[in-house]
């Protein structure tokens, strides 16, 4: 390559590489935060896990008794001389209604309600940010996400028979709580469209230029191969670095309590998983890219496994194709990554796959002719022209 076409080269494989990064992480955003069912699932994970489902019983459990005073209904309620025991009694039954709580969330029923729940409320709030009304959530006359709480209200107290009570202490106010305000939910709605496309868009152009500086580096395709394949891979291990060190600085500095860092920690875990699979996949995109190249490559290795299944590539290709069909197949059903699960992606999976072993077929045949000049047997000299006898006069 010129010296021109080499630094155009190296600068497409930079940007692709940086636009790869960007790219995990705003394809990563929004299937955590805008899928409802990896929302969904991320929510029975976390419930799954014992130390965030005591956590989660612990507050909800503070929250209830933190609308009831518990020690003045005992006082009322004990005889005289039980009333000494009140602050004990109170003890046991928060403790008691923690325990409850914790266990209410290990049955199906507390994880199916869990679930819905989620469910629901990720559905309202992302139809709420795209200017849409789903039940209880929606957007009032001042262009405020708000929460509506009257429909609710009404339901409960009167069916326990109190609503004149509850429309005495309950202020019209209460009736609504502001989600977001109107400056914050245009920011919020352009961070959506933003991320829709994103998503997209970047995915797309990192294939191009990637494509490209392959295309272009005549003479050093194979190593512009290996390069890519080397960025791919770097750009997963800087995703599994980000993941560890950024988890750590946000663990660190919103949850003060010592006691509540391993719930967090493992919050963070489980709600960046689909990142930890993009960056596994980036990983071994990387690695086959690599591998690729090495095939394609001058080593002795190499020209001894180009040699070898050239006979194949010849005279029987539906041996090769069969197995690379198998060990597709092999790999889709064991999903290692998101993209294995996804219709898309094994799409795009199953084309770059047999574009390669078709490529890598066409050059091993071209190296390796039916026929080399260096192996065909010598040419037989020509017969010596016949001997006659001259005749006596």
């Amino acid at each position: 390559m010129s010296k021109r076409r080499s630094i155009a080269v190296w600068t497409l494989i930079g940007v692709a590489s940086l636009l790869t990064l960007i790219t995990s992480l705003t394809v990563w955003t929004k299937r955590q935060l805008l899928d409802t069912d990896n929302w969904t699932h991320t929510s029975a994970q976390l419930l799954a896990n014992p130390e965030i489902r005591s956590a989660l019983a612990l507050r909800v459990n503070d929250a209830i008794f933190q609308q009831v005073d518990l020690d003045a209904t005992l006082r009322k309620n004990l005889p005289a001389q039980a009333k000494s025991a009140t602050p004990l009694i109170a003890s046991a039954i928060q403790d008691g209604g923690q325990r409850a709580i914790e266990a209410f969330l290990t049955t199906s029923a507390g994880q199916r309600l869990w679930e819905e729940v989620n469910r629901r409320g990720q559905q309202a709030l992302v139809r709420a940010l795209e200017g849409k009304t789903v039940g209880p959530v929606s957007t009032n006359q001042n262009g405020d996400v708000v929460l509506n709480l009257k429909p609710l209200i009404d339901r409960v107290s009167g069916r326990l028979g109190v609503a004149n009570e509850i429309k005495k202490r309950v202020p019209e106010a209460t009736d609504e709580i502001i989600i977001l305000h109107s400056d914050q939910l245009q920011t919020a709605q352009d961070a959506i469209w933003l991320l829709r496309v994103l998503s997209v868009a970047l995915a797309i152009v990192v294939v191009l230029l990637y494509a490209i500086a392959i295309f272009i580096a005549h003479g050093r395709r194979r190593i512009v191969l290996e390069a890519t394949g080397g960025s791919l891979a770097i750009v997963g291990l800087l995703l599994l670095v980000i993941r560890r060190v950024v988890g750590s600085i946000i663990v660190d500095s919103l949850v003060k309590t010592d006691a509540d860092k391993p719930a967090a920690s493992a919050a963070w875990q489980i709600a960046t998983d689909l990142l930890h699979d993009l960056a596994i996949a980036l990983i071994a995109y990387g690695l086959l890219a690599l591998v690729a190249g090495w095939l394609a490559g001058p080593s002795r290795y190499a020209t001894w496994v180009r040699r070898q299944v050239a006979p194949l590539f010849r005279h029987s290709p539906w041996v090769i194709h069969g197995a690379g069909l198998a060990l597709f197949l092999i790999l889709i059903a064991w999903g290692p990554t998101n993209a294995t699960r996804e219709l898309l992606g094994v799409l795009v999976l199953a084309v770059l796959f047999f574009l390669a072993l078709e490529l890598f077929r066409r050059m091993t045949l071209r190296e390796f002719p039916a026929h080399p000049a260096s192996q065909l047997p010598p040419e037989e000299p020509p017969p010596p022209p016949p001997v006659t006898a001259a005749l006596p006069g």
